[in-house]
């Protein structure tokens, strides 16, 4: 998955699931897999898919129904999904609620999801202050919330305070580190900052569930090219092509310089 090669993984992941057919890890590996690969097609892949999604995330909650990951997942599939895919917000809502009960925050996220989704950005954001009250002192929390300040309100300066109270609360939070970087990168704001919170993520080997490492090269590429210093640039582009061969962000952009 990390070097972009689906298909391999689908087929390693499909042998772990004969193999271990009660595993619900490998049921949500696979599920995670197949949504790579409809994501990576037309809508007819996605349709095709569809199904086989869902169906491997349902598995991995059947045989274990605390697997918040899974059922955060099915709660994209349900909010995301049109009705052919079985696409459904009220069951969107259902496994929110199971999410919720397993994690607070996670939970907070997973309905603030399902009311992006649906526009409502009032209500998501609602959902994000509550786990910050909650919890004030999570770093997940704080961080969440500045993702959804910065990609779907557009707010960048209201994010990185976000990321930056998410850093005090825990410095060892990686995914923070990447998340500051990536809407640095993107805003074209905060450069330093973002520069430095790449490199600190790209020290650090993150779980499967996190940013990958290529897509943290791409974006200290943009951050150097931003800041005007061509050669950093390309060495981080080539970085992230090295790890992905397959990331088209960083083979467009050295095409680009």
């Amino acid at each position: 998955m990390a070097r972009g090669d689906v298909d391999g993984a689908i087929t390693s992941l499909e042998k772990a699931v004969a193999q271990s057919p009660k595993s619900a890890a490998a049921h949500y590996s696979l599920a995670i897999a197949y949504g790579a690969k409809a994501q990576g097609g037309n809508m007819m892949n996605a349709l095709s898919y569809g199904p086989k999604i869902k169906g491997e995330l349902e598995t991995a909650i059947a045989l274990d129904p605390k697997h918040a990951e899974a059922r955060f997942a099915l709660v994209e599939v349900y909010a995301a999904a049109p009705p052919a895919m079985g696409g459904s917000p009220e069951k969107a809502l259902a496994q929110a609620a199971e999410v919720k009960r397993l994690d607070r925050v996670l939970g907070h996220r997973a309905y603030a999801f399902v009311y992006a989704r649906q526009d409502k950005l009032d209500l998501a954001r609602q959902e994000y202050l509550d786990a910050i009250r909650e919890q004030p002192g999570s770093a997940k929390a704080h961080t969440y919330f500045g993702m959804h300040l910065a990609s779907r309100e557009k707010n960048n300066a209201a994010a990185f305070a976000e990321f930056n109270a998410a850093l005090k609360a825990d410095p060892t939070y990686m995914p923070t580190h990447y998340y500051l970087g990536r809407t640095a990168a993107l805003g074209d704001t905060n450069l330093t900052a973002g520069a430095a919170s790449l490199k600190k993520y790209l020290a650090y080997r993150p779980s499967e569930t996190e940013p990958p490492i290529a897509m943290a090269y791409y974006y200290q590429g943009l951050v150097y090219e931003k800041q005007g210093d061509k050669a950093a640039a390309v060495q981080s582009y080539n970085a992230a092509l090295a790890i992905n061969p397959t990331l088209k962000q960083a083979s467009d952009a050295l095409k680009r310089l």
